[in-house]
């Protein structure tokens, strides 16, 4: 399964001609990061974000899906879908990007930036996928949890009906700021669970938490339809 780093993505959208290469430094992913060149990225793609939050060994119905490769299939266009990869590392320190987290040493990198998404409120039950508007201002973001699911074709169908209802939301002109109230609106006739985090400078999670990530030898990823080869989940 082919995949290819969120962060050369945001890259790519930011980037002029004349300057590239970004890749490689704490202090470039901060300025990558920055509102602007999110903002760049969310005028390239014209969609949503959706964050697969799972743990690969506790949850392995929801690696087992992914691993069948058809989350690109299954997103479409309009839902930019990522997660974090690494097959065995945990939480082991907590992070200065981070010190006012409490970090679980058995906590799943995932699972700790939901729960910081989420702070101070009680986290949602994982594992889940969190759906976001934007990432470039502040925003709230809808949750779904996937820990009721039996099997990776029971995570397939009720993603694929999701990322349905939030091609259904832009559709019917749901901008950036209005997604995660026209999804919720889609998802109660569904009688589909979910929470909503709050306002939150998401910007600045996803900065966090891409720093989090790289202190440990991860990366945020998304899939590629087969134009883009990355890393192999295995």
């Amino acid at each position: 399964m082919d995949t290819v780093s969120l962060v050369e993505l945001i890259e790519q959208a930011a980037s002029d001609p004349n300057r590239r290469n970004w890749t490689g430094s704490l202090e470039h992913f901060d300025e990558l990061l920055r509102g602007e060149n999110l903002a760049r990225l969310e005028a390239e793609h014209r969609g949503v974000y959706a964050f697969l939050v799972f743990h690969p060994s506790a949850d392995a119905h929801v690696a087992e899906y992914l691993r069948e490769g058809t989350l690109a299939a299954d997103s479409g266009p309009r839902v930019l879908a990522f997660f974090t990869l690494d097959e065995t590392a945990l939480v082991s320190h907590p992070s200065a990007a981070m010190a006012d987290v409490d970090a679980d040493t058995a906590v799943h990198l995932a699972y700790e930036m939901t729960r910081h998404l989420f702070s101070p409120s009680v986290p949602p039950p994982l594992p889940g996928v969190i759906f976001m508007g934007q990432l470039s201002t502040e925003g709230d973001a809808v949750y779904i949890p996937l820990g009721n699911l039996q099997d990776a074709s029971g995570v397939r169908d009720l993603l694929r009906s999701l990322f349905s209802l939030a091609e259904q939301a832009l559709v019917d002109g749901a901008g950036a700021a209005e997604f995660t109230n026209q999804f919720s609106r889609k998802l109660i006739p569904e009688g589909i669970e979910y929470s909503r985090s709050g306002k939150a400078p998401l910007g600045e999670w996803l900065a966090k938490s891409y720093r989090r990530t790289v202190d440990h030898g991860w990366e945020l990823v998304t899939i590629v339809g087969g134009f883009l080869a990355g890393q192999q989940l295995t």
